[in-house]
């Protein structure tokens, strides 16, 4: 009988050692998920806006910020325009600088585009001039007015 108890007394303490081994990664891999999760942006959107200007045109005016460690060249912006239900109905190419970028700095943008029927918002995607596509933060999406 005590050799019973004994038996199922160390399935146990081996039960909760897997139980506690079984935790302990399901932490470290949450973490490592949250940490790839929060990379930091290579661009960062400061401030978009878009309008009607006139029938059928909208003018997007905006500024964006360099934030990568490394120096962006031909930064590109990629507008993508939204229906009420979030589907994206169209996209418009812009290259904001053709010169090279260092962290910290600012680039101002200005673009008129044709109306796409149906847009009510928009978001963004950045590309450098190799057309590699960088982390932008705070990409939208932003509302047309």
């Amino acid at each position: 009988m005590k050799q019973h108890r004994l038996a199922r007394r160390s399935w146990r303490v081996a039960e909760s050692g897997t139980l506690v081994s079984m935790k302990l990664v399901a932490f470290v891999l949450c973490l490592c998920a949250l940490a790839a999760a929060q990379r930091r942006a290579d661009v960062q959107v400061v401030e978009a806006k878009a309008r009607r200007v006139e029938e059928g045109k909208i003018a997007i005016d905006g500024k964006v910020k360099v934030t990568a460690e490394k120096p962006v060249k031909g930064l590109v912006i990629v507008f993508d325009f939204l229906s009420t239900e979030g589907e994206n109905l169209t996209s418009q190419k812009i290259r904001v600088d053709d010169d090279v970028l260092d962290r910290g700095e600012e680039s101002a943008f200005h673009a008129a585009t044709m109306n796409p029927p149906g847009a009510v918002r928009f978001r963004m995607r950045a590309f450098d001039g190799a057309d590699r596509e960088l982390r932008l933060g705070n990409s939208g999406p932003f509302v047309i007015e």
